[in-house]
């Protein structure tokens, strides 16, 4: 598609929208407080929407957003069903993947587009400069988070979900309010230049729909109604929305939103594994980062991609600790040397105990043994056939410590939030992928999910179609009103109530 030119005024506006309106002011301190103006609630979250459809028809090994046109169809029905306008859409966290979307600029029209649409925002950089600032390992692992850098990996985006743009742009051409909140896979919301971009790519779907011009779509249908949230909000002082990824000290950000002299993002410990390491397995062994639950992932590449497994253990998982902030170690390994001492210590007695029975150098012990083939292949066989079985259950463990193993359940933390807010009624959360919701004492919680593919590999988890997964909630008597969490049926066309089991155990002060 041919850019149009920058245009300055446009990119005048766009630059000190924020700060002069009409865009609702960044504000990156804490809960950020709004009215639903009587309007419904819906809410998803979980996304994460890569690079998309490629020229050739296919997508690459580290999408996972299938669902461009079941979004669609979804906002579509969604807006027959409010009752209550204008509604609020938030996407909670998640919505961009950016640590998934590695491919970066080669050709001269590659640079040419990402300097025009850098231009139209507002930030001056020619071709010559983007190309001097890619640096060597950014052609192995993707553009790093500086801004410009996720202004390219947004445009990428948004052209392979020319669907999804367009199911936001007609949310809000019909009126309604967008809402956008960060989370641990979409921390470049941060930039004012991302922020931006998505504010005019929105814009100029509206204008080239609708005949008007782009400022006059910015300034009426775009800017004053796309909010973006650092960190939580809460509408009407009773319904608390956060993405919930500080709960997990793996995906928390450890310090203040940037580093440095402030042109790179903080990102948190599981980012660099993502980047370093779970892309580079997706490109072999695809949906990988999607198997539930993820002590499973492992045993999974043992048993159906031997040496894939042996890369990730003997490469990438070594690359990517070396890449981590060392702030990040004590925070995240506090309780990890005891560990690593208890697994490692049968490991190497497991390992020695093998070498005796095949080294060569372990002659005598072989020749003991070789009076008797039978039992020589016997204890050999026994060795080997054992042996892979228990490193990858011990091995799983640690990885499932450190990183690939995110908390089941937000429930205990977000009985927190409810002490700490005594007005709060209702709260969501996104994060774990696991749609949940329980209620106690009045006050309601919810887990919107994911509608991204999940692999199940616990055969004690009979799992439903958990995914396209939402939260509609409406006014009544003056007040927003609980429901029951919902999911996007997509080959009937129409929402279903979501099928959730309460295990023995679970919300019993409920």
């Amino acid at each position: 598609m041919t850019l149009p030119l920058s245009d300055p005024k446009i990119a005048d506006l766009l630059l000190h929208c924020e700060a002069r309106g009409p865009a609702p002011a960044y504000d990156e301190a804490g809960t950020v407080a709004r009215s639903l103006e009587g309007g419904d609630l819906v809410v998803v979250s979980d996304l994460h929407l890569a690079e998309g459809l490629e020229h050739d028809g296919r997508y690459p090994g580290t999408e996972n957003f299938f669902a461009d046109d079941a979004f669609h169809r979804f906002l579509e029905d969604t807006r027959t069903r409010l009752r209550h306008t204008p509604a609020w859409l938030v996407l909670n966290g998640d919505v961009v993947d950016f640590m998934r979307i590695t491919v970066i600029p080669h050709t001269d029209d590659d640079f040419g587009r990402w300097a025009e649409r850098l231009r139209q925002i507002g930030l001056d950089y020619d071709t010559d400069t983007l190309r001097a600032a890619l640096i060597r390992k950014e052609r192995t692992f993707g553009l790093r988070t500086n801004d410009f850098k996720s202004v390219w990996k947004l445009d990428l985006s948004l052209r392979g979900h020319p669907l999804f743009l367009a199911a936001l742009a007609e949310w809000m051409l019909a009126g309604h309010r967008l809402v956008i909140v960060r989370g641990n896979h979409d921390l470049e919301w941060y930039w004012l230049a991302v922020r931006n971009l998505l504010r005019l790519a929105l814009a100029e779907h509206l204008a080239a729909r609708t005949g008007t011009d782009l400022e006059t779509v910015l300034r009426t249908t775009v800017l004053p109604h796309l909010h973006f949230i650092h960190d939580r909000l809460l509408f009407d002082r009773e319904m608390l929305i956060e993405h919930g990824h500080v709960f997990d000290r793996f995906t928390a950000v450890v310090g203040g939103p940037v580093i440095g002299d402030g042109t790179e993002l903080n990102i948190p410990f599981g980012s660099f594994f993502n980047r370093y390491l779970i892309n580079r397995i997706e490109l072999d062994y695809p949906y990988i980062d999607n198997v539930r639950p993820r002590e499973q992932l492992l045993p999974l590449l043992v048993r159906e991609r031997f040496p894939l497994a042996l890369k990730l253990l003997f490469f990438h998982i070594p690359f990517a600790l070396r890449v981590i902030p060392k702030k990040y170690y004590r925070y995240v390994f506090g309780r990890a040397l005891v560990m690593l001492l208890a697994v490692g210590v049968p490991l190497g007695l497991m390992g020695w105990h093998l070498w005796q029975v095949l080294s060569p150098a372990a002659e005598p012990v072989q020749a003991a043994l070789a009076t008797d083939s039978f039992i020589l292949r016997r204890v050999t066989g026994a060795l080997q056939t054992l042996l892979w079985p228990i490193l990858s259950y011990f091995l799983a463990r640690i990885v499932a410590y450190l990183q690939l193993e995110e908390p089941p359940s937000l429930n205990a933390f977000a009985r927190e939030r409810f002490d700490t807010l005594p007005d709060c009624r209702l709260i969501t959360f996104g994060h774990t992928h696991n749609p949940d919701q329980f209620e106690h004492a009045g006050r309601w919680f919810y887990n919107t999910g994911t509608w991204v593919p999940v692999i199940e590999q616990s055969s004690a988890e009979v799992r439903f179609d958990r995914t396209f997964t939402f939260l509609h909630l409406q006014h009544a008597h003056g007040r927003l009103q609980p429901g029951r969490l919902q999911r996007w049926d997509d080959a009937a066309g129409r929402p279903a109530p979501m099928i959730i089991v309460k295990k023995k155990g679970e919300h019993e002060e409920g």
